[in-house]
């Protein structure tokens, strides 16, 4: 019978999703338990050594005491040493005592290095070993990112789609991924026209040393010196803003 208490929920390590579903104070207090599990087992470890040493030492003084030598020697000069146990008595003393007095060889469930599947949401995790409040908080802060991003994918389609029937734009056969993507360039083009036409000038903060502003439609800054382009950046949720960029 083994002596030492299993750590409960060790599965959790390797099933993410299962993991997820737990809140954060669900998880620590399970990785406080799995800490004191350690801790009692280590000493329960100090307590088995010491019966199973008695208990070799009881067989291998009475075997003595008959004479019968349990031990194989080496010779190092003159002086014989111990190098071992013969073979008949490590095989049925030795191991059978050790089976029934084991030591304690594991330790507190870690993670290491993977890439899981929960939902159809891609989670990594790249340190090892990593203990399950760590892992819980990475992939944890992983999984809601990417929902999160997964949704306003979904809202972006659906407002591109809406555009581009506003607009009259051919979208018919394209993924979704396409759609979103012409859309946005309609979208952006549009936004300078109605926000810096050609003729407006921009205000230049650090693009030249020379001159501070820039009229659309040129190829230069107000003094020649940089060539200028205004970038769109945004989309179609959240709008759109534009700034000057000198290359």
């Amino acid at each position: 019978m083994n002596p030492y208490k299993p750590f409960p929920n060790a599965n959790l390590i390797r099933e993410w999703d299962k993991l997820l579903k737990l809140s954060r104070e669900e998880v620590v207090e399970l990785y406080d338990q799995w800490k004191e599990i350690h801790k009692q087992n280590e000493e329960k470890s100090k307590q088995v050594y010491e019966e199973r040493t008695t208990k070799l030492k009881e067989v291998s003084d009475f075997l003595k005491s008959v004479g019968i030598d349990v031990y194989k020697y080496k010779r190092s000069g003159f002086i014989p040493q111990k190098s071992g146990y013969q073979a008949w008595y490590k095989k049925n003393v030795v191991d059978v005592i050790s089976d029934k007095y084991p030591s304690y060889r594991n330790s507190i469930p870690t993670a290491h290095i993977a890439t899981v599947e929960v939902n159809g949401v891609t989670l990594s995790n790249n340190q090892s070993p990593t203990n399950i409040v760590e892992l819980y908080d990475e992939i944890s802060r992983q999984y809601k990112s990417k929902i999160k991003e997964m949704q306003k994918v979904d809202k972006l389609l659906i407002e591109s789609i809406e555009y581009a029937i506003k607009h009259e734009i051919d979208i018919e056969d394209l993924s979704p991924k396409e759609i979103i993507s012409i859309v946005d360039e309609h979208a952006k083009n549009k936004y300078l026209e109605e926000n810096v036409p050609d003729g407006t000038e921009v205000y230049l903060k650090h693009e030249c040393y020379e001159c501070n502003t820039y009229i659309m439609g040129e190829r230069r800054c107000s003094c020649g010196n940089r060539r200028i382009s205004i970038i769109v950046e945004g989309d179609l949720l959240e709008g759109y803003y534009h700034y000057p960029e000198a290359y």
